[in-house]
């Protein structure tokens, strides 16, 4: 089974997979695979932009893997965060059965959750929940 969870940043996408995966499942997110490839002293959201780079690449080998492997599998759960996935994107998971959660507590939540992450990656992360909310 795949799962798809979008969403805002700061929107509780992770905090919803933590709440409800199991152990064996598969997770496809973004920061943590970024803290694997940096130190470990490395806040959770403020890596470089190097760092950032590689995780990116990572995610998609790893999303592409996880829709070959689990798209008819029973069995663990392949959870994959995708904040904000193109049309093109949602018909690509759909084809392969998952199933597409949105995590959405609206802007003024998330605006106030930023200010919860390390100062460096907050004007960043600020961006992309204001981008997130103009597309809508």
């Amino acid at each position: 089974m795949i799962v798809v969870v979008t969403g805002p940043p700061c929107g509780g996408k992770s905090t919803y997979i933590k709440d409800n995966a199991r152990p064996g499942d598969v997770i496809i997110d973004m920061d943590k695979i970024a803290l694997a490839l940096t130190t470990d002293d490395t806040p959770s959201h403020s890596y470089s932009q190097e760092v950032r780079w590689i995780a990116m690449q990572a995610r998609k080998a790893a999303v592409k893997e996880a829709l070959y492997q689990f798209a008819s599998r029973r069995g663990p759960t392949a959870w994959i965060i995708h904040t904000d996935p193109t049309s093109d994107e949602r018909s690509q998971y759909r084809l392969r059965n998952a199933q597409i959660v949105e995590i959405n507590p609206g802007k003024e939540v998330c605006l106030e959750r930023v200010k919860l992450r390390p100062q460096d990656s907050q004007p960043r992360t600020v961006k992309g929940i204001s981008d997130y909310f103009q597309k809508r």
